[in-house]
């Protein structure tokens, strides 16, 4: 994007890679790609690739300065030992439209050269400016829309009565011996007494029940009443709009 004195041949490069999650990083498939498409693009330039540089498991929207390898890199780049950082995606460097506008100027600042593969090749200035910045911002926009879907899947499924984080171990015995109770009027010394002596073991194995524990089986059955009621009326809702059933003459 830059302009250099250095000779094609003698320009160096750091090859930069990222990925999200743990299980891409220990697969190395998604970084070996991106690797592999700076790989041609420097060989395309007469770059010479000096390091290869992967951050496993960094999220997009993890600032550049809470990124040790990436500040190392750009340590280097400040010095003039290495004068080309190569990314096969702006996504890949960041997420945030200050973060990549930042990287960009810090590069025209300092002399080195930023290629982002998905940027047009030779921007710099202005326009540079601007290419990186719209594109930033639209992936930015892609995140920030992703996260609106996935949290309304999760009100959707919550409201269906989907459960989540780990999984109730309270047995269902323990369940309708505590409702019984409860329904009674009994308290909760009294309900941890009664499982106590029926010998109902906790989710933790032991027999002797606190009101701690009773308050949180409690707690379990109203949320478990609760899914169901939201199951329930989910299941009338989808059934208003079909058709009625004919039945065999």
């Amino acid at each position: 994007m830059d302009e250099h004195t250095y000779e094609l041949d003698e320009l160096k490069a750091i090859s930069y890679a990222r990925v999200s999650t743990g299980s891409q990083a220990a697969s190395g498939l998604s970084t070996d790609a991106q690797h592999r498409a700076v790989e041609r693009a420097a060989a395309a330039q007469g770059w010479q690739i000096v390091e290869r540089i992967t951050d496993g498991a960094v999220s997009g929207t993890t600032p550049t300065q809470q990124r040790p390898l990436l500040q190392a890199a750009l340590e280097q780049l400040r010095d003039g030992h290495v004068q080309v950082l190569a990314v096969a995606r702006s996504d890949r460097l960041a997420r945030s439209t200050i973060e990549l506008l930042r990287l960009y100027e810090r590069s025209q600042a300092e002399g080195w050269t930023l290629a982002v593969l998905d940027f047009p090749a030779g921007l710099s200035g202005p326009e540079g400016r601007m290419c990186i910045g719209f594109r930033a911002l639209v992936a930015e926009f892609e995140s920030d829309m992703a996260r609106v879907r996935t949290s309304e899947a999760l009100e959707i499924a919550r409201q269906r009565g989907t459960r989540f984080g780990r999984p109730s171990r309270h047995s269902d015995t323990a369940k309708k011996l505590a409702s019984r109770l409860r329904s009674a009027g009994h308290s909760l010394a009294q309900i941890a007494a009664a499982l106590t002596d029926a010998g109902i073991a906790t989710p933790t194995g032991s027999t002797a029940w606190s009101r701690s524990s009773a308050r949180s089986l409690l707690r379990t059955i109203d949320h478990d009443t609760a899914a169901q009621a939201h199951q329930q009326a989910f299941t009338r809702s989808d059934n208003d709009g079909d058709p009625p059933k004919r039945h065999a003459a």
